[in-house]
Formats: structure tokens, C-alpha cells, sequence
């Protein structure tokens, strides 16, 4: 589709919000583009040439012959990427981002530290979870000590206005994280262990110390709230009440460090974002990135169809299904180790009791997920470590349907026989279709379910606050190691354990595991978790659904990083 007809798109759009029809995607080759293409190296060859040649030819010459004009060159086409999202960025502060949107934009605006390596696995472009490379960061050396790193920053790096990204760079961005009410602070004291800024050595190194050992210090710095953010701006628009300008940070992204730039924004709408051709890294592929909010999926997936929009952002397996034999249209599919699971309060009961618990995970039948949930796009989630991580014990731990084994431990626990609440989010579409087969399965074996729908916000309130008996959800944790995962869900108290489950050898292990330095040691105590974890059974282990991300056949650049945040400045027209 040419991407100069953006007007016509606009029009599209707004035909498609108010009537939702499959339309052809079509434009005019009288569209106008929005900001002027720069001058070619041809073009500027072909003026000064021309100004030459007037110079010097004498005047009656130029009378009695007229030069013949030269046909104009084409304009350059401008490059536009339209992606169709289901919701607005909820802020626009790398410090204090909580949700995808906002990832997602910020990704584009600034630059982070670090990035995984692509590799190809089963057909797909992902980030290899197991190593990093070089962003912002040029190199990084450990220390003896397991606790002090010395970084150097790349030199030749620029904000937008040209203000040098610098190691006080750095040192402002882990000072302000440390100090504002976000991930970022979570990530530095819990995962990394620092507490305190790192020292600025010379204009590009800096010398960073954790308080304890943490295989994960580095990898920290891989999300989107280690972006280089320009100190002037948050001085500039800090208060006595607000002293790291957190507020307008939510709402404005000056002076950018990443590939583009954010230049309007109609809430609930529209974001347009624009390349900048001074980044560090060469100008993006895209001349703008617009992100259309559609917050109906089957809407997502009949714009894309036409060729209204290129990517489609958060379908579901409906949706996707939809999209099988569209004209133009592809799906990328990787392996995910994203986790779905149905949760089971350990506090409330029935659920207090494990008899209980290991009864519910010996009745559900986990192929029928598998095959009519998931339609063969997953793979079986055996246990508290997914799939395809260094120290997984897949299939060696976890159970498989036992529908007699499940009646002989339920008849032997404490359950009374009383109606459960299976909680789901009304927003997971593939969750409502788990909710019925669990209830399905569980009838057999003597439990009586019974499935509450609740709107988004009420059951993310609910599952935080532990107050949900059983519920369906998903985990994909962000970083790929077991004492980020463990001590994400799973650890007594913490705030991600929603299951309210607690083994004070596994917080041991957990503990034990930020400081080992064996490997093999490290593996031998993470598989003894699993077992007590399944054991335990807390949840009922489900399945592992691949990630799938849908687009135009013209687009192509599509990496699955670990934490399955799209990069969309790393997309190109495909050829």
C-alpha cells in the first residue's frame, strides 16, 4: 500500500469507527505528504549544476536558445507504519511504566542500555534470553568482588537538541529511579540490589556497586526504565512538591534519546511518532509511525484485512482465526514462555488444603486446552519454571489428567462439597473458554465451579489484593531466570504472589540462588524447587501459548524479545 496516501487512511479509519465494514483500502494520488521529503543528494547535484550553467553561458545565448527544462523529479515517498492498538500509553515516564502501551511507546522515543542478540528458533527472529549486547552501554566488566561494574557509556551519542548522552547521563537515570515510585526503583533494589547512584569516573565511565550478588544486574538495565532520559528537561519542570518532575514526565516525552520523536497526540485516538535523522544508530526506516487506538479487536483485524492499518496489536486466538487466508495479511508465531495458569488461593479454602489442590490439578484435562483453547498454538506448561529456560524441568515434574486419582484426593481432603469461584478478566477472551472446560473437568471429579466475569480493573484489584478463591491468568516474566521468576510470583509475601502461596524452603532456595556462583550448584537447588513447588501444586500448570503478532505482508523486522514488547522502530518495509 503506498504509505504517502495517509489522509485517505484517516478517512478509512473514521469510516470503519463508525460503521465497522470491511472496506477495500484505497487512496489518491492527489494526497498531499504531511511534512516536506528532504532534498535528495541527486536534487541538490541537479540545482547546482543548473546555477553553474546560468552563470556562465552568455546572455543572448540563453535568449536565442532556451535551455530545455529538465522534468522534475519525483518526490521522495514518505514511509509511514499505521498500527491498530487496543488502548492509549498510560504514561510516558520510563521510571514509573507498569503496562504495555506505555513500554512500548517509550521503546521508541528513548534507548536503553542493553539489548538480547537475534537469533532464529523455529522460524522466528527472538531475542536470546541467555546473553546481551551493547546499546547505550558500550561495554561493561565485573569485578572480583561479584559487586561492583565498571561502564563505559558510547561516546557520540545525542538527545534530540544534540546534548551529549554522558556517564552523569547514566548516574541521573539510576538516582531518579531510586528515587520515584516505579519498576524502575523495583528492578535497581530487588533485582539488582543497588541502592545508591553509581560514581561518574571520566565523561563516559561510570563505577556502579551492588549491595549483594545478583546474576541479573546487567540484565536489569534492559528495560524501558533504564532509558536515557535528558536531565535538563525533568530540572526544568521539576517542583518543590514534584522535585523529579514526575507528572509532566507522565504526559510529555522532550527531547528523546531513541530512534523517533513524539509529535502529537489525541487521547483515546491517535499518537504519531517521527524519525529523527540525528539518532546515533542511523535514521529509522519509517519517515512516522502512527498508532491508530481501536480498542475492538474484531475492528483491528477488518482494518488490517483492507490494508487501513499494517499491524494489528492485541488479538486474540478469535481474532486470529479471522485472519487465517487473509489476502496480504501474515502472522508471525515464535514459541512464548509466557505462562497460563489458574491460580488457587493457598489461604482461603478449600484451597488451604494441598489435598485440594493436587485433586484440582489431577482433573483438568489439559489436552482439550490445548487442542480447543489454544488450537494447537501452545505447548503444555508442566511447572513453576516454563519451557525452553536453562533450568526447566518440563515434563519431570507436574501432573496429567487422573480423574480417579483426583476423586480419591478430594474424597480425602477437607473439601465440603460447597460451590468455588473461578474468577476470570472479561478482557481474556481465551481465559472465559478455559474457565468452561476447568468447570467441565472439575464437575467430574465432585467440585462444583462456578465462573464470575469480572471487568478488567475490578479483577486486577481483586487478585492483588488475594482476595480471589481461583482464578485463570498469565505470567510472562521479563526476565529469563528462575530467581526473577520465583521471586516474582511465588515467594512468601511478595506482591506478584497471587496465589498467596508460601514454602519457607523454596523463599531458602530463592534466597540461596542470588548468590550462587556454580552453576551446577544453581541448577541442582532451582529443580529442587520445582519439585516442592509442584508438590505443593499452588496452580494448576496449563500451557505455554505461543506469541503470535499480526501484520501486513510488507512489513517485516518483527523480533520477539523476552519480554514480548514490540520494538516497533526496528520494523521495515519488506524487499
Amino acid at each position: 500500500m503506498n504509505k504517502t496516501r495517509s489522509a485517505v487512511r484517516l478517512r478509512l479509519i473514521a469510516v470503519f469507527a463508525a460503521l465497522a465494514l470491511v472496506v477495500a483500502a484505497c487512496g489518491s494520488d492527489d494526497a498531499e505528504p504531511e511534512s516536506a521529503p528532504a532534498t535528495t543528494a541527486a536534487q541538490a547535484t541537479t540545482a547546482t549544476t543548473a546555477a553553474a550553467v546560468t552563470e556562465e553561458a552568455p546572455a543572448e545565448e540563453t535568449m536565442e536558445e532556451p535551455a530545455e527544462e529538465a522534468p522534475a523529479e519525483e518526490p521522495m515517498e514518505e514511509r509511514v507504519l499505521t498500527i491498530g492498538v487496543p488502548g492509549d500509553i498510560e504514561t510516558l515516564d520510563p521510571c514509573c511504566a507498569n503496562f504495555i502501551r506505555a513500554h512500548e511507546a517509550l521503546l521508541m522515543v528513548y534507548d536503553v542500555p542493553v539489548i538480547h542478540p537475534i537469533v532464529e528458533q523455529n522460524g522466528a527472529m527472538v531475542g536470546d534470553a541467555d546473553n546481551l549486547l551493547p546499546r547505550y552501554f558500550e561495554s561493561w566488566v565485573e569485578h572480583d568482588d561479584g559487586l561492583t561494574f565498571t561502564i563505559k557509556v558510547r561516546e557520540g551519542m545525542t538527545f534530540d537538541d544534540g546534548t551529549p548522552i554522558t556517564a552523569e547521563t547514566v548516574r541521573f537515570m539510576i538516582d531518579r529511579n531510586l528515587n520515584t515510585p516505579g519498576g524502575g526503583a523495583w528492578l535497581l533494589t530487588n533485582i539488582a540490589f543497588v541502592t545508591k547512584p553509581p560514581t561518574v569516573i571520566d565523561e563516559y565511565t561510570l563505577e556502579l556497586v551492588s549491595d549483594r550478588r545478583s546474576p541479573m544486574v546487567m540484565q536489569s538495565f534492559y528495560m524501558s526504565s533504564s532509558a536515557a532520559v535528558d536531565p535538563a528537561v525533568v530540572a526544568a519542570n521539576a517542583t518543590d512538591d514534584d522535585p523529579w518532575a514526575t507528572e509532566y514526565m507522565a504526559r510529555n516525552a522532550d527531547n528523546p534519546s531513541g530512534p523517533y520523536r513524539l509529535v502529537s497526540r489525541t487521547p483515546d485516538e491517535e499518537v504519531v511518532f517521527e524519525a529523527r535523522d540525528n539518532y546515533w544508530g542511523g535514521r529509522p526506516a519509517y519517515d512516522r509511525i502512527v498508532w491508530k487506538i481501536i480498542p475492538s479487536p474484531a475492528e483491528r483485524v477488518q482494518l488490517l484485512r483492507a490494508g487501513v492499518i499494517d499491524l494489528a496489536v492485541g488479538l486474540g486466538t478469535e481474532e486470529f482465526n479471522a485472519l487465517d487466508g487473509s489476502e496480504g495479511v501474515k502472522v508471525v508465531r515464535a514459541p512464548s514462555k509466557n505462562m497460563a495458569y489458574v491460580g488457587m488461593n493457598n489461604s482461603i479454602a478449600p484451597f488451604d488444603d494441598v489435598a485440594v489442590r493436587q485433586a484440582v490439578s489431577y482433573g483438568v484435562d489439559y489436552d482439550d486446552i490445548l487442542e480447543n483453547v489454544y488450537k494447537g498454538d501452545a505447548r503444555r506448561l508442566h511447572g513453576a519454571i516454563p519451557n525452553g529456560s536453562a533450568v526447566s524441568l518440563g515434563a519431570e515434574v507436574g501432573y496429567f489428567q487422573d480423574t480417579a486419582k483426583a476423586q480419591e484426593l478430594l474424597a480425602s481432603s477437607s473439601y465440603d462439597g460447597g460451590t468455588v469461584t473461578l474468577s476470570i478478566d472479561s478482557a481474556k477472551a481465551e481465559h472465559q473458554l478455559i474457565a468452561v472446560r476447568v468447570q467441565s473437568a472439575l464437575r467430574e471429579i465432585g467440585m462444583d465451579i462456578e465462573i464470575e466475569t469480572l471487568q478488567s480493573p475490578v479483577f486486577a484489584e481483586r487478585k492483588v489484593g488475594k482476595q480471589l478463591q481461583m482464578f485463570v491468568d498469565e505470567l510472562l516474566a521479563w526476565i529469563d531466570d528462575p530467581n526473577y521468576q520465583l521471586s516474582l510470583t511465588l515467594e512468601s509475601g511478595v506482591f506478584g504472589n497471587y496465589a498467596d502461596y508460601s514454602n519457607a524452603r523454596v523463599d531458602e532456595i530463592i534466597t540461596d540462588g542470588w548468590a550462587e556462583q556454580d552453576p551446577a550448584a544453581r541448577r541442582a537447588i532451582f529443580e529442587e524447587a520445582q519439585r516442592l513447588i509442584s508438590e505443593d501444586a499452588p496452580w494448576v500448570f496449563l500451557a505455554q501459548p505461543d506469541f503470535k503478532f499480526a501484520m501486513r505482508e510488507d512489513v517485516d523486522g518483527f523480533v520477539l524479545y523476552p519480554n514480548a514488547i514490540p520494538r516497533f522502530a526496528d520494523l521495515y518495509p519488506a524487499g
